[in-house]
């Protein structure tokens, strides 16, 4: 797997995934917890990872790597 995540998406996925994290904890609703856990769970992973699937499918990569 190619990285296709760079330091800027990665810092935007992990303060997604955290606050995501926060908002299972303060919903009431059964659903909502189950969308944010699993929001958090991509979030985070994709960041640490560095590899996102659907940036891959849309051939988007945010890394500065120089072409050529």
């Amino acid at each position: 797997m190619k990285k296709n995540v760079g330091g800027l998406d990665r810092f935007y996925r992990l303060g997604i995934g955290f606050l995501s994290v926060a908002l299972v904890f303060v919903t009431e609703s059964l659903i909502l917890k189950i969308v944010f856990a699993l929001a958090a769970l991509i979030g985070i992973a994709t960041a640490l990872i560095g590899y996102c699937p659907l940036n891959a499918k849309f051939r988007i990569d945010t890394t500065k790597r120089k072409a050529g």
